[in-house]
Formats: structure tokens, sequence, C-alpha cells
């Protein structure tokens, strides 16, 4: 690859880069001097990089080297050498207690993983011999010897290290799951993460595999406590487990480099498409009017905000049933799972963003709302911040003999117009309200189709090669969750959508169920 693009790509990355040198050190000044030497590696390799598209994948590989380069420069010899021959030196633990390195022992012990912390405690702490060490854990005479003289290796070395946990140790990352099977428990995945541990190890291994010992050290956790977490992050297919004891997390996770770009990417490109469906959909209000649903007399910028959201839905379930075919049949990522992970939250004021939003949500009896909470609106104009006043514009709305569930909504009329602050839909008008606007949903189902591949080459640039072969059904089926708000922002720049000075409530409509 010529060095003038390498250095290109190397400074589009500078901040990825730098992000990684953070999470594996403990000082910001630290984490510069580590990027410095991974930036330094990746130019002197640029010759030997033959394929453009094999350039991600070899950065990590040269960040993952520089960081064992990096630690071993820090390490510094502080005890004499130990003979390294014979298994059975019964004295190699009391030559390190003698150094007065207790401590230093305990550490280092509680990162061994489990073959060979179980053979040097059997050994040296309780007495047996190397037969009766194979016998209780039913291996043979020769791996014991062979985990034992690992081991003293292992442990001199680290002993002999000014070792640094990771910044993880005192500073978890903030790791959320979102995950949506369809015929499957999505509690029994969801609990898995009410711990900080299990996501975090995923975030850890996200980039670059580790082994047990070095999830141990990034983490600030003993070994013998991540065995049980990374067992179960494997039965769960989250974490796969590598040639050399490493282990990678086997899951899409979004960062805030890779949600700001995207955000950055989509502004520059579909505000212009999203204004134009607004625009048909808005010729065709009067259409809309002629059924006489409640609140048909909303202006029509109200009107456009209400049915935003649901003709968004509509369109994205148009375009992943289009993609589902290529999906895997079975598993995380087969046609109805939703699994990705996150260390970057949307915040509900941000103007991408939003405070939640369904097709479905059962408020009250017989009626549901199809609504999102866009963050581009001022709290005081949000759907659901309007819940109670909602709730008593329906009651007027519908006839009042208690069984609410079976009532049709009234016809627009004084009694309606006076109360309805969101549309109410029946059963045949919300009918009728997608087949009025099915042009402008297969509209929207087009525009994901370009959302989806702005999302998926970017994330081809910020994702590990490890979980490529899953980027495309998890991009897609996440698409909604990452673009919902995003549609509404770019709405109000197109200037097709108005935020009111008044304190009317948006985004969303009821309807009978």
């Amino acid at each position: 690859m010529e060095q003038e693009k390498i250095s290109a790509l190397v400074e589009e990355n500078m901040k990825t880069i730098f992000a990684y040198a953070l999470s594996r050190v403990s000082h910001k000044e630290d984490a510069e001097d580590l990027a410095g030497d991974i930036i330094l590696a990746i130019l002197k390799s640029a010759p030997k990089i033959r394929d453009d598209n094999a350039f991600f994948g070899y950065i990590w590989a040269i960040a993952a080297n520089t960081y064992k380069k990096y630690l071993y420069k820090k390490s510094r010899v502080s005890f004499e050498e130990l003979d390294e021959e014979a298994a059975d030196d019964k004295d190699f633990i009391q030559n390190i207690l003698r150094n007065e390195q207790f401590c230093t022992l305990r550490r280092e012990l509680a990162l061994l993983s489990r073959e060979y912390r179980e053979c040097t405690i059997a050994y040296y702490f309780e007495g047996l011999s190397c037969a009766e060490t194979a016998s209780r854990l039913h291996i043979s005479l020769e791996m014991v010897k062979y985990y034992l003289f690992k081991t003293r290796k292992i442990l001199k070395e680290g002993i002999s290290m000014e070792r640094e946990f990771g910044t993880k140790s005192y500073q978890p990352a903030k790791f959320d799951f979102h995950i949506i099977f369809e015929g499957m428990a999505n509690m029994e995945y969801q609990r898995l993460f009410d711990r900080k541990l299990p996501g975090n190890i995923l975030v850890s291994t996200y980039h670059t595999p580790m082994t047990i010992r070095q999830v141990a050290i990034e983490l600030g956790v003993a070994s013998v406590y991540l065995e049980d977490e990374i067992a179960l992050l494997e039965g769960y297919r989250l974490l796969t487990a590598l040639p050399g004891g490493r282990y990678q997390a086997r899951l899409v996770i979004l960062t805030e480099e890779y949600m700001e770009e995207f955000f950055r990417t989509a502004e520059k490109s579909f505000v212009r498409e999203v204004g134009s469906v607004l625009q048909d959909m808005a010729e065709k209000l009067p259409e809309l009017r002629k059924l006489k649903f409640a609140g048909s007399d909303l202006d029509d910028n109200c009107l456009l905000w209400d049915l935003l959201f649901e003709m968004t839905r509509k369109g994205w379930r148009i375009f992943k049933a289009g993609r589902e075919e290529g999906f895997p049949e079975d598993g995380l990522y087969s046609k109805g799972d939703i699994c990705y992970g996150s260390t970057y939250e949307i915040e509900k004021d941000h103007p991408y963003g939003t405070g939640g939003f369904a097709g479905y949500n059962g408020f009250y009896p017989g009626y549901a709302a199809s609504y999102a909470d866009y963050g581009i609106l001022p709290e005081k104009n949000r759907f659901f911040s309007h819940g109670d006043e909602i709730i008593r514009c329906l009651e007027a709305v519908v006839a009042s003999d208690g069984v609410m569930a079976a009532r049709e909504p009234m016809a627009s009329g004084e009694a309606a117009e006076n109360c309805a602050i969101v549309p109410v839909f029946s059963r045949e008008q919300k009918g009728a309200v997608m087949t009025i606007f099915r042009e402008e949903i297969a509209s929207f189902a087009g525009l994901f189709e370009s959302l989806f591949d702005c999302a998926l080459s970017i994330m081809r640039v910020h994702a590990p090669e490890s979980v490529g072969k899953i980027i495309e059904p998890a991009t897609a089926n996440m698409l909604i969750f990452i673009t919902a708000g995003l549609i509404g922002g770019l709405a109000v720049k197109s200037g097709v959508l108005m935020i009111p000075e008044d304190d009317r409530p948006l985004g969303g409509y009821v309807y009978q169920v």
C-alpha cells in the first residue's frame, strides 16, 4: 500500500487508535506513548500491506503486538535467576517468599488460567506429588510436569514485571446489550448483563483476541472468577474460543466513534430524501382528512409529525423482509432476532436520539399508540410527556358506556375536534391510512436501503474482522434503533417539519386494536 494512502487512513483512524491505547493503560500520557508506537509501527509496515481491504485487520494485529512490546519494555527483573529445568523444584515458591514478594505472588497466581493454577496449588501449596496431582486433576503425569514448568516461567516473568491493570479495572466500560428474539427468552440474555463483568469481557475482546490471563489484567479480576463468566458467554454464543486459549467477542458493538461518523455521514446524505418523502405525504393530507377521524382538524405540521414514526417503521419492515433471505436460518442473527451491544448511549435529548418509541404501546384498554419521542423535539412537545392528557382525550373520543375495548372512535365532529390533541383511528381508518400512504411507505423502505448501505460501509471500517460475517444481518436488524430519532432530526433539517412554539404533543397517534 502506498505510504501516502496509509498515512491518510491512519489520520482518519487516529481517534480510534488512541481509544484502543487508552483502554489498555492507566494514564493518558502512557496512552499517548502507546498510540504513537502503534502509529509508527503501522507506517513502517505500509509496504507489507498489499490489499487495501486487509488494512483494518492488519492495524489491529499491529496494535496488539505493539502493546505486548510496550508491556515488555516496562518490565524489570527484581529477583535472582531460578532453575527452570526441574518441574519438581519445591524451593521455587519459597524463593519468592524469601524475596518478600508474597503480594506479588498472589497477584500472579490470580492471573493463572485454571489448569496452571490448579496444578500449582496442588503441588506447591498442598504438597501433593506430581503423580498425586495428575490423579486428582485427571490428567497425565507429563501434563502436570508441563504445567508446573510453564507456571514457573509465567510467575517468574510476571513477578519481575511492574504490572499495570487496564483502566477497566477501576472504570468499567458502559455496556448496553440490546436483544429482541422471536420465540426465545429475552430476559435470560438480559439478566446476563445485569452485572458489569460480562459486558466488559466483550468490550475488552472486541478488537483484539485475549487469553483469560490478558482479560484478567485488563479488568483487574482474578482468572478464577472470569472462567465461569467466559464459559457463560461462550454458551450464549457471544464469545468465540480461538486457538492458543484466546477469546474474541462475537457481537457487533456500537461505539461512540461509529455513531458519530454515521450521524455525520447521514446528515450530509439524506436530508433531502427525508424531506421529499414528507412533501409527498403532505400532498395527500386532504385525502387523509376525508376519513373524518378524531383529530383530522390538526394542522399539517402536526399530522406529519404524528404519522412520521409509523411510516418509518412500516418502511423498515419492508426493507428488513427483503433482506431476510440472506440471514442465517438460526442463531443470534436469524430472521427475527435483534442482537447488538453498545458502549455509547444516544441521549434522549440528542437531536438524532429518542426517549423511546414503539409501534404498539397498549397504554389504554382496547387502544394502542404508535409513537416516537423524538430528541429533536423539546420535552414539552414529546408524545408521552402528555400521556395523561392523551388518555383524557381518548376517554372523551370513545363512547362513555364503560366498554372501551369494544367501542369505535367517534367521527370527527365538535366533541372530537375539541378534545383530540392527537389523531385517533378506528381499525378501518388505520387500514385506510396505510393505503393512502403506501407509496410513501415504499419510499421509506428505499430510504432504509440507502441508510443500510451507509451504516454497513462505516461498520466495516470500525468493526473487527472477526465479526465480518455477522455485520450485515446485525446492521439490518438494528437499523431502526439507530435511525428512528435520526429521521426526525433530518425531517426538521429539511425544513418540511417545524418545531412548534406551543406545547402540543407530536410524534404519534392512537389506534383501536
